[in-house]
């Protein structure tokens, strides 16, 4: 699905967010990505969901190099990739149903667009991918009345609807509860595997991406510092990735005595195994 060759992203003042990174990703994989906070994952993930341009380096999405689409075919590659953010991007005063269907934005006209707000186009769409993540009864209701966690499932509603070929989520439970984060992480999870979608994720949490992933990439100082299944990810190389990171060092200290970061005792993960 993504072919990274030496991608780099130089932004304003000449520091480089993202420098030399390559990386293969198959389609229908699922693959955490972690890292101290300005490792550059963000930029990797609008390089990805194509908001962004690297300064160099080739990006090629389905066997398509990126540079080379027109802006039609441009706009069309980026309805096939859902992004969920750390702030859902939703419009608190309308109700749960317009931000669902506004996963159809990029395939609707202005004039359409304009009319479901008036009267929502394809609400049992909507209502359908509310049932998947928890909750139907939210429908009618105002956005802006929602928990953290409600907001979040509606922001995975909209991708639902989307229906792209790629699910970006950007450390999309880093404002919810513990216990809350490992039901949206296992929800995105399980709706992609059943979907057969690309999954992607930025996660803070070590410990969510070694449970809930196959394939952890880690990302330090713009490069990549490991590729690994996760009984291969040791508590030595995450020691590096998080070197004078404070709050991710205790993070680290935490699983290693095996006390989880979410609260309560727990063995110790096999990532972790000497």
């Amino acid at each position: 699905m993504y072919e990274l060759r030496g991608i780099r992203k130089v932004f304003a003042g000449g520091e480089a967010a993202l420098d030399g990174v390559s990386l293969a990703v198959g389609r229908g994989e699922h693959v955490a990505f972690v890292g101290p906070s300005g490792a550059g994952k963000t930029t990797l993930f609008r390089i990805l969901n194509l908001t962004l341009r690297p300064t160099a380096g080739t990006l090629v999405l389905d066997g398509r190099d990126v540079a080379g689409l027109s802006d039609a075919e441009l706009r069309r590659a980026r309805t096939r990739i859902g992004t969920i953010y750390q702030r859902q991007n939703l419009v608190g005063r309308l109700r749960v149903v317009h931000n669902v269907l506004a996963g159809n934005l990029g395939r609707w006209s202005t004039a359409t667009a304009l009319a479901s707000l008036v009267r929502p186009r394809g609400a049992e769409e909507a209502a359908r991918a509310l049932e998947q993540v928890g909750m139907p009864e939210k429908l009618w209701a105002r956005t802006d009345e929602l928990s953290g966690g409600q907001q979040q499932r509606v922001a995975i509603a909209r991708v639902l609807v989307q229906n792209p070929d790629v699910i970006l989520a950007d450390e999309p439970v880093s404002s919810v509860d513990p216990s809350l984060a490992v039901t949206i992480v296992s929800l995105l999870r399980d709706l992609s595997h059943e979907r057969r979608k690309t999954l992607l994720m930025n996660l803070h949490s070590v410990e969510l991406a070694l449970a809930y992933f196959p394939r952890i990439v880690g990302i330090r100082d713009g490069r990549i510092h490991f590729d690994l299944a996760p009984a291969r990810v040791t508590r030595e190389l995450l020691a590096e990735l998080y070197a004078g990171h404070r709050d991710d060092e205790l993070q680290l200290e935490r699983l290693q005595d095996g006390t989880r970061p979410f609260g309560g005792a727990c063995r110790p993960l096999p990532g972790f195994a000497e």
